[in-house]
């Protein structure tokens, strides 16, 4: 009887963690980065936040992945959020899949550079 408690707890957690890594990326704004392996990331991230959006750059997995923001959900997704690289996908070409995620690592540093000097967000006030 226990067992068969736990194991119903344990496929409602995967479940719900299912449901929510799901709502995160089709949640998300998304972009488009036709040329990633070519693309100006930085300039790409000062355009950005010149016109104040200060969301990080995500890749659609599984889960949405923020390369090089190893904290971005426990510190940065409700503060400032990702936008979505389109076209990306577990399944999707994995040459642009990593080229992406290249330009997202990228981008993300500027922008990590940018707020550890410049206390700003997304966040609604």
């Amino acid at each position: 009887m226990t067992r068969c408690a736990l194991l119903l707890i344990w496929i409602s957690c995967m479940a719900i963690q299912s449901v929510h890594a799901q709502r995160t990326i089709t949640d998300s704004p998304r972009i488009t980065v036709r040329h990633p392996e070519s693309a100006d990331a930085g300039q790409d991230c000062l355009r950005a936040i010149a016109h104040h959006g200060f969301r990080f750059v995500g890749v659609a997995g599984y889960a949405l992945n923020v390369p090089g923001v190893p904290d971005y959900h426990t510190r940065y997704w409700k503060t400032n959020g990702a936008k979505v690289i389109s076209g990306t996908s577990d399944g999707g070409d994995l040459a642009f899949n990593e080229s992406a995620r290249k330009y997202a690592q990228r981008y993300n540093a500027r922008l990590l550079k940018y707020l550890s000097t410049h206390r700003t967000s997304n966040a609604k006030t």
